[in-house]
């Protein structure tokens, strides 16, 4: 398949994003590594001996290799079995799911050293658009069939070294380090207000979600979804986070915090008939609650040192009063 520069993560362009942060940072042109020895005989596929370094890879790298995406990470190889089968299963039903390619002997990865490898087919596409109208209804769609795909995967067990908001630690965690970051009053008064609710939030539903679920992570065609991407986070945790961040972004004016109410109900309304749990009742608790931690993930970078979106940043920090 020719390489294709609209394509994310698996792109020339290599625009690297967060689901956790929204934003979105230019990387350098392409690089050439390597690839790990062994992937043409395990998995019976011609392949070359180097890779194209792609966005993405936040554990380790990932490098486009022909028609397949090469992924080395340092990782647990439990946490990595975890995601494998949830995708699977998934993809079992919804071609959008792109599920890893299995080696001759059944796996789906292999150790090299201390990296964790596996082999996803290349998926060629752009990053959905928030101004796409045709694909307002198909997104909240897809996501409820897939929601209600994940409530009958038998898997009961939390992903190892993933946790969910209410097991997460609230001080320093792989998003964010609260001692880092420039505190606010309005930061200071969502994260008090959103952690007390977090520690006793309501009986909302929980069993497997993406976990990272915004456009960059949804890859279109042809007027179509085409496939979700980097289930690099993906956890035990509420559906209704995910409904919350979907109904988000297909309302949400561009540029702005401001909602289209009706835009949004009508999104609500899609993933309920879906088969999606639905649990609207807290639609705009769980909203501010992922503007919290994508501000708190760029905070964290800007406070280290890292690239940031400074512009994204100052629209965040009202979002947490608007959604209260």
């Amino acid at each position: 398949m020719a390489p294709s520069s609209r394509t994310k993560p698996w792109s020339r362009t290599r625009i690297a994003s967060s689901a956790i942060t929204l934003s979105v940072v230019a990387m350098l042109g392409p690089s050439l590594e390597p690839l790990p020895e062994g992937i043409a005989e395990r998995y019976g596929i011609a392949i070359p001996t180097v890779g194209e370094r792609l966005a993405g890879g936040s554990t380790g790298s990932l490098l486009r290799a022909g028609s397949v995406v090469v992924r080395a990470e340092h990782a647990d190889p439990q946490n990595v079995r975890w995601e494998h089968e949830l995708l699977f299963f998934l993809a079992e039903e919804s071609e959008a799911v792109i599920a890893p390619l299995l080696q001759r002997d059944g796996s789906s990865f292999f150790l090299d050293g201390d990296r964790v490898v596996s082999v996803f087919p290349f998926v060629d596409g752009e990053s959905l658009k928030l101004g796409d109208k045709s694909l307002r209804r198909t997104w909240p769609t897809l996501i409820g069939r897939l929601h209600r795909r994940a409530q009958a995967w038998p898997v009961q067990t939390p992903r190892p070294g993933v946790p969910g908001f209410r097991d997460r630690d609230w001080e320093h965690n792989d998003w964010w380090d609260w001692d880092a970051v420039e505190k606010a009053p309005a930061l200071i008064r969502a994260y008090e207000e959103l952690r007390e609710w977090v520690a006793h939030a309501p009986p909302l539903t929980v069993w497997a979600i993406h976990g990272d679920l915004h456009p960059a992570n949804v890859l279109t065609r042809d007027g179509r979804i085409a496939g979700i991407i980097d289930w690099h986070y993906a956890r035990r945790d509420w559906p209704a986070f995910e409904l919350a961040c979907v109904a988000w972004d297909v309302s949400r004016r561009p540029n702005t915090i401001v909602l289209d109410d009706v835009v949004m109900e009508r999104a609500v309304t899609d993933y309920i008939a879906a088969g999606g749990p639905g649990e609207p009742e807290h639609l705009r608790t769980l909203m501010r609650l992922r503007a919290l931690a994508a501000l708190l993930f760029s905070l964290t970078r800007a406070a280290r040192g890292l690239s940031s979106n400074p512009a994204f940043i100052n629209m965040l920090l009202p979002a947490l009063d608007a959604f209260a």
